[in-house]
């Protein structure tokens, strides 16, 4: 028996706090001291200082164990080993020779005080027994040998070891031969425990953006007390491997990490941790492998390139129902943000064959040598895969704007894919718990969801819809005197552009501020005037709620366009009042969502200046700079009329329509030589009821339009072709319990109610009596 001399180590901790924009936390300041020292058993020595039947120790290599003459089975016990310190973590690697047919078993237990004089019970005071397993694992260090993959946890005041080792055969004279077993204990406990309750989070910074929320871990460096710069082999991961550490929950699981981290890099010579992320029985997450999901491990993949995660569990247990649900979160991420579908597979090659392997898999499912994960994680894999894919946030849709008290208000959800779908609808009223609703949507259908029906009385309620289907999702907001509807916003941005606004005459204005973040978010909104002059007012949105601003209150008598400015992302909308009633309100209304990217280039399918409509578009320049802009307007005969136009910078320019072509339908396009911001305006009823859309950026092959009805309204399809070429068009409309019919037409560049492939539809209604429309002025393109 020899030990071999390892001096104990100082992680060392470089500083960068100046480099840094803030101070790094207390608990990283100090880098935990690390001890390793090994336990060796190689020689005849080593081998007949323990207790042996059915075997043979031999001279061969120095001295090896195999199975004796005639024997199927044999065991090995060591002596109990004296540790030169306490430690609570240990792993191995072994020297075998396998022939087929043949095994060996390594296990290892641990004791805190020194074991019993000879006569007692043997196994008095000892822990269990801990196997001792390989699988695909190999020691970087030691030529290739056996290893264990991760460490046994073991009390932080264990002081003796004692290893079993177990040689069987299935064949004739037959045996495997244990030449060195060499067991390496680790010290990663500190005096002061820290529990991982008391380290930092922070958002992954790794992937693409996805609308599935960013899970929050525990950052490498704030676990392990040292910052090291990632240098890995960088590949695009094809599936995502489970592994399981064996741990009881009362150990210290960042002691685990510290000793996993120092055993797998000092130890086996591997180039970083084999795991890019670690979860415990609590569900907290560990930063593992540097350089993220894209970062190659080379190793325990089956061939495959793959992230990996390790579950932290009992022996032979499923993990927590905590560690479950972290991970579940952490699958549907890493889900959308490297292209893994949950539920799908993808192939491998294994050997000279190609094979199907599910992209969530189990380390044992990718190397059937593996014997982790156990087998109740196992079988709680498919639902696993399930939940991580109902849990993929493919779409969400904000909506700042909600009022019950004063409104009829509708959700309406399409759903184009083939199977059914539920949409989350979270409200949130003023001052209260959030309301949640769960509204299924059938396969290529639409359900509503009346807000009316769940809550009344509130002039307040943003809501937040999600899906892990990819559905569409509209709001209606009726008046008796009006009615108005249009797209959720599928994006926060920090910057929101409107052309039109107005506190003129009987013009009102509200500029609705949803801050969906966990923080207060401050904004400025710059209002600029046609003349150029400009205001700015500063304001303060407080966490998961919204803003109205009432522009009359502090800009009367105004027409302008706007630009909000916000310290973080959030989701702006902008609703009018206007025309005139015998009861004293203003029974017009339009709603909008904001415009969150600039364009030189803006179509609109839909525009009349016919029957007592009243048309305008607005251009909102927000440059330093001059822009000279150009609105070419297109009537049903292909006919079209130019009008140019330089507008100041800062500034808004409002084009009254029906002066330029009076009594015609038309559809426009607006370009200019600066990014600017277009809507169009339309009244009638005498400028009691109208409209108000953004126009489309570019034309698009297929469009989507979630509310319509023609039950009590006339309802129709705006098409525009601004292609040089004509264009075939097809439309299909959904209905509930009855086969879809379908419409075929075609149309000649530049007619308005055409659409082109690609093209550029808009949809309005008009209700029956009072002549009242309703524009979804921006359809859902390339749905």
């Amino acid at each position: 028996m020899s030990r071999s001399a390892a001096l104990p180590h100082l992680l060392a901790l470089v500083l960068v706090a100046a480099l840094l924009p803030f101070a790094a936390p207390a608990r990283a300041q100090q880098a935990p001291q690390v001890k390793a020292d090994s336990w060796q058993l190689s020689d005849v020595a080593d081998w007949e200082a323990g207790a042996s039947s059915g075997l043979l120790i031999t001279n061969n290599a120095g001295g090896e164990l195999r199975l004796a003459e005639d024997q199927v089975a044999g065991a090995f016990l060591s002596a109990p080993f004296a540790t030169a310190f306490a430690f609570n973590a240990a792993g191995a690697v072994w020297h075998a020779d396998l022939i087929e047919g043949t095994g060996v078993r390594l296990e290892l237990r641990a004791r805190a005080t020194p074991p019993p004089p000879a006569g007692g019970n043997p196994d008095d005071g000892w822990g269990a027994w801990q196997p001792l397993e390989s699988g695909d694992a190999r020691s970087q260090a030691d030529d290739g040998a056996l290893a264990t993959a991760d460490v046994l946890a073991f009390p932080a005041d264990s002081a003796y070891l004692q290893l079993r080792a177990s040689l069987t055969s299935q064949v004739a004279r037959a045996s495997a031969t244990l030449s060195a077993v060499t067991v390496s204990y680790l010290r990663t406990a500190q005096p002061t425990p820290t529990l991982a309750a008391g380290l930092p989070r922070r958002p992954i910074l790794s992937g693409r953006e996805t609308l599935t929320q960013r899970p929050v871990l525990i950052g490498r460096s704030d676990w392990s007390g040292t910052v090291a710069a990632a240098q890995p082999a960088r590949r695009d991961p094809r599936g995502i491997i489970i592994h399981q550490i064996a741990a009881d929950p009362s150990e210290s699981s960042l002691d685990l990490m510290r000793a996993l981290l120092a055993y797998q890099t000092d130890v086996l010579g591997w180039d970083d941790l084999a795991y890019h992320y670690v979860i415990d029985a609590g569900g907290n997450l560990y930063e593992g492998r540097l350089g993220g999901p894209t970062s190659d491990v080379g190793r325990l993949s089956g061939g495959d390139v793959t992230i990996h995660i390790a579950l932290v569990a009992p022996q032979g247990a499923a993990p927590s129902a905590e560690a479950q649900g972290a991970l579940i979160g952490l699958l549907a991420w890493l889900g959308q943000a490297y292209d893994i579908a949950p539920a799908g597979q993808h192939i491998v090659l294994v050997g000279d064959a190609r094979a199907q392997r599910p992209n969530i898999a189990a380390h044992s499912e990718a190397d059937p040598a593996a014997a982790d994960p156990a087998q109740a994680t196992l079988a709680l894999l498919p639902q696993i895969r399930s939940l991580a894919d109902q849990s993929t946030v493919r779409a969400r849709w904000y909506f700042a704007e909600g009022n019950v008290a004063d409104y009829s208000e509708r959700l309406s959800f399409l759903n184009l894919s083939g199977a059914q779908a539920d949409a989350k609808v979270t409200l949130i009223p003023p001052g209260e718990p959030p309301l949640t609703r769960i509204v299924g949507v059938p396969a290529g259908a639409r359900s509503d969801l009346v807000l009316n029906d769940v809550i009344s009385g509130t002039t307040s309620l943003p809501a937040i819809v999600e899906s892990s289907a990819p559905l569409l999702a509209e709001r209606s907001m009726n008046l008796t005197t009006d009615v108005d509807g249009g797209p959720g916003i599928s994006r926060l941005s920090r910057i929101w552009y409107f052309a039109e606004g107005s506190t003129e005459g009987t013009n009102s204005t509200y500029l609705i501020l949803f801050n969906p973040q966990a923080a207060a978010v401050s904004a400025t909104i710059t209002y600029m005037r046609s003349d150029g002059t400009q205001f700015e007012q500063k304001v303060q949105i407080s966490a998961r709620d919204r803003l109205v601003v009432a522009v009359h209150d502090v800009l009367p008598d105004a027409s302008f366009g706007a630009r909000v400015i916000a310290a973080q992302p959030i989701a702006v909308e902008r609703t009018m009042r206007f025309g005139r009633s015998p009861e004293g309100a203003a029974p017009g209304l339009h709603t909008g969502r904001g415009i969150d990217t600039l364009s030189r280039r803006w179509l609109f399918a839909e525009g009349t200046t016919e029957n007592g409509f009243q048309m305008r578009l607005l251009v909102l320049n927000p440059n330093d700079q001059p822009a000279n802009t150009e609105a070419v307007f297109m009537g049903p005969d292909g006919a079209s009329d130019v009008r140019r136009y330089a507008i100041p910078p800062r500034s808004q320019l409002v084009i009254n329509v029906n002066d330029v072509v009076p009594d015609l339908g038309v559809s426009t396009e607006v370009t200019a030589d600066r990014p600017v911001a277009v809507e169009r305006a339309m009244t009638f009823n005498g400028g009691a009821a109208g409209s108000v859309g953004a126009g489309a950026l570019a034309p698009g092959y297929s469009w989507a339009f979630v509310d319509g009805r023609t039950r009590d309204a006339s309802y129709y399809l705006c098409v525009s072709n601004p292609n040089p070429a004509p264009a075939t068009v097809t439309v299909d409309f959904v209905f509930v319990g009855r086969r879809p019919p379908r419409c075929d037409f075609s149309r000649e560049r530049g007619h308005r109610r055409s659409q082109v492939n690609p093209g550029l539809i808009r949809a309005n209604k008009n209700s029956a009596g009072r002549r009242r429309r309703l524009w979804y002025d921006s359809g859902y393109d390339n749905y």
